[in-house]
């Protein structure tokens, strides 16, 4: 499971991901809003831990931003003992969850778990349109029929799938999927592998991008659907 954690208070912030590091969740942080920000929309996470208080964006305009554009990742806000306002602030802005600072570590880990568990790896099926994914038997599937794909082309699918139509970053997918190491044009190549194993299961979903714009998964109009 793939956590951001925005929290600008650098050695809380060091401790915090050491804890949800060894609880076996992958961490990535941000140490202001505006960088919290920059990797919401140019990656995939299954939650997003955001402390309001934090420099060039607080918490509370970060998840505007990402609710406005579209962006459904689960939102745990780090909020103070005082901060009865900006609670209920978050929660009408579309948190799904706050934890009170100074907080238990082992009540943000089941948080985070609990909030994650519907977008993550915990459940190795996936719907985005008429496609089904089944990361675990490495199958995609339309009423037509099913077909069986590589690893690195499940793990590519998957990824987008779970990103519901938004735009990933190409440098984010070749990390996640060949660890940062793979020639050029690899993306390329996949995305025409993928599309034309999904021409044959009569499917109206397609992989589109470049490496310069970032890729994605649309539906039979160029949008976004899933479900």
């Amino acid at each position: 499971m793939r956590v951001l954690l925005a929290e600008d208070n650098a050695s809380l912030a060091r401790a915090t991901a050491t804890i949800l590091t060894k609880s076996g969740l992958e961490v990535e942080r941000a140490a202001d809003g505006g960088e919290a920000l920059s990797m919401l929309r140019g990656g995939f996470y299954d939650v997003a831990v955001l402390d309001i208080m934090m420099p060039v964006m607080d918490g509370l305009e970060v998840l505007r931003s990402i609710r406005a554009e579209g962006n459904s990742v689960p939102v745990i806000m780090l909020t103070a003992k005082t901060q009865v306002d900006d609670k209920v602030e978050g929660l009408e802005l579309g948190a799904n969850d706050y934890v009170t600072k100074p907080y238990n570590a082992r009540e943000l880990v089941a948080r985070i778990k609990a909030a994650g568990r519907p977008r993550s790896g915990a459940t190795s099926l996936v719907n985005f349109g008429d496609l089904t994914i089944r990361a675990d038997t490495l199958e995609l599937s339309t009423k037509r029929g099913t077909l069986r794909v590589d690893p690195h082309e499940m793990s590519f699918v998957s990824l987008l799938a779970r990103a519901g139509g938004r735009t990933v970053e190409s440098t984010w997918l070749l990390e996640r999927v060949w660890e940062g190491d793979a020639p050029d044009g690899t993306l390329s190549l996949y995305a025409s592998f993928i599309n034309g194993k999904l021409q044959a299961l009569g499917s109206p979903v397609s992989v589109v991008g470049s490496d310069e714009e970032g890729w994605r998964m649309v539906g039979p109009d160029g949008e976004a659907t899933q479900g």
